[in-house]
């Protein structure tokens, strides 16, 4: 009989509050467990809370945590709104949620749009739901939302919704959200022409091609000054005349007694607070001023550092080192060439007066001999 009463109070409840038996109590149970998207676009985030306990509640308060860079379009007035500054490290959103809630039951909540600004990156979204109001206490800074009312719904199913009950029922369940590409960094090609001695400028650039925003800091010095974002191998035929503030260079032997002195630049960038951005279309450049000190016209080559934040989230790696190309005038490939050719036509034309001359001879010597 007991056993038969149990199946008819399962059956009244149903399959959609099976949160009756949790010990955990009042919980946020339906949040998604990972968010890909892209920075700059936005996300429908939608929530849950079960009332586990044994009685109605009137009013219970969430609190959601997000990431600096994440924060929601959609806002509602019984919730307040609080910005990451100097004494938070996240943007903070509490509502006040108005029931009743009754023991057992389970509800949906539309939390609304969710936006990952241009600088996103990775983070997290936390929640957790109380019935004291005490742990929902505002900061002085907290503003109140403009739009409507953030509402409960009774929900009619959650077979493959709900999360699992943490270890520690009380404890904030998340959202991870990862962000897509967010940047392209790269650097250019050059190519610079003259003839031996001449002097040449070469303009460098390391370039955040967007889509988005990436933060500026490649490094963990405070000054940045060891951020070095591109790395040049000069071709063999310059010669630095001029270095730019912000690079420096170092020499290496190759291998083998007669290999020559490979001569290497390291650039970095010129900002030093660690809070900057590099905005879509925001570079650094490097002019250099060089001379032609050869007809070699074996190129060079520039490329960014062999760093994880060169890579990571950059949608295009292709184009993350370039050519640094040397056209020679008047060198082998023009004059020579030239020198050469001119040499053959003297070559032919001297065989041709030659021989003409030797026909002229022959046909006299013919004409006089026919005479005697």
């Amino acid at each position: 009989m007991s056993a038969a009463l149990a199946a008819g109070l399962l059956l009244t409840l149903g399959t959609a509050h099976p949160a009756v038996a949790e010990e955990g109590g009042l919980r946020f149970d339906e949040a998604i467990e990972r968010i890909t998207a892209e920075a700059g676009s936005s996300y429908d985030l939608s929530g849950g809370i079960t009332n586990g306990t044994d009685r109605t509640l009137d009013t219970v308060y969430l609190r959601m945590d997000l990431d600096p860079s994440f924060s929601f379009s959609t806002e509602h007035r019984n919730c307040w709104y609080t910005e990451a500054d100097g004494t938070l490290r996240l943007n903070r959103v509490i509502c006040r949620l108005k029931g009743p809630l009754l023991p057992g039951r389970s509800y949906d909540l539309y939390l609304g749009s969710v936006r990952f600004d241009l600088a996103a990156e990775d983070g997290r979204i936390s929640y957790s739901v109380t019935a004291d109001q005490s742990e929902a206490a505002l900061l002085p800074s907290a503003r109140r939302g403009a739009g409507g009312n953030l509402v409960l719904t009774e929900r009619d199913r959650v077979e493959g919704r709900i999360r699992p009950t943490p270890p520690d029922p009380q404890a904030p369940v998340s959202t991870a959200v990862e962000i897509g590409t967010v940047h392209d960094f790269s650097v250019n090609e050059v190519t610079l022409r003259g003839k031996p001695g001449d002097l040449v400028k070469g303009d460098f650039f390391f370039v955040n091609n967007g889509p988005t925003s990436v933060d500026a800091v490649f490094d963990d010095e405070e000054d940045n000054e060891t951020a070095v974002v591109a790395e040049l191998t000069l071709p063999p035929a310059l010669k630095v005349v001029k270095i730019p503030r912000n690079c420096r260079g170092s020499q290496s032997q190759a291998k083998g007694k007669s290999a020559p002195v490979v001569t290497r630049y390291h650039c970095w960038q010129g900002r030093t607070d660690t809070r900057s951005v590099m905005t879509p279309g925001q570079f650094e450049h490097f002019p250099f001023t060089f001379r032609i000190d050869g007809t070699s016209d074996t190129p060079g080559r520039i490329t960014m550092p062999d760093r994880p934040q060169f890579k990571d989230g950059d949608g295009d790696l292709s184009n993350n080192s370039a050519a640094i190309k040397v056209d020679i005038v008047g060198g082998p490939t023009t004059a020579s060439t030239v020198r050469a050719l001119g040499a053959l036509l003297a070559a032919v034309l001297a065989l041709g007066v030659g021989a003409l001359w030797l026909r002229r001879r022959s046909g006299a010597a013919r004409t006089t001999g026919g005479d005697r």
